[in-house]
């Protein structure tokens, strides 16, 4: 779980990294005016899910939760782009090409982890 944690805070940087100089280089003319609020939701909401799915001991029904959990995680995740978009509409396309950019991002680490500890049978 630790190593989760590092990797998904590890992903975190390398992404505001990545978008600080991409905007210094010029390569993007503005940082998304919800940049710091979409990392920090994406952050804590992958790791509470995670941290959900990993500590649920019932393996006949965790295909059942994680479908569960990405059905929630639409409908949070939609919520609050709409509320992005209709806050800045001119800056809603940035707002939400890096959102999409780092729910790719933090669901393929989160992805990864649950699949090791799926296939390595629920050991911890």
């Amino acid at each position: 779980m630790i190593r989760f944690l590092i990797a998904l805070l590890a992903s975190a940087v390398l992404l505001a990294l990545g978008s600080l100089y991409a905007h210094a280089h010029g390569w993007i003319p503005t940082l998304p005016s919800f940049f710091y609020q979409t990392l920090i939701f994406l952050v804590f909401s992958t790791a509470i899910i995670y941290l959900y799915l990993y500590r649920s001991n019932k393996t006949g029904l965790f295909l059942h939760l994680y479908l569960l959990t990405m059905v929630v995680k639409f409908i949070a995740y939609g919520a609050y782009n709409l509320f992005v978009i209709l806050e800045d509409k001119p800056g809603a396309v940035s707002n939400v090409i890096f959102f999409m950019l780092g729910y790719f991002i933090f669901t393929v680490v989160e992805i990864a982890f649950l699949y090791r500890r799926i296939t390595s049978g629920g050991e911890r």
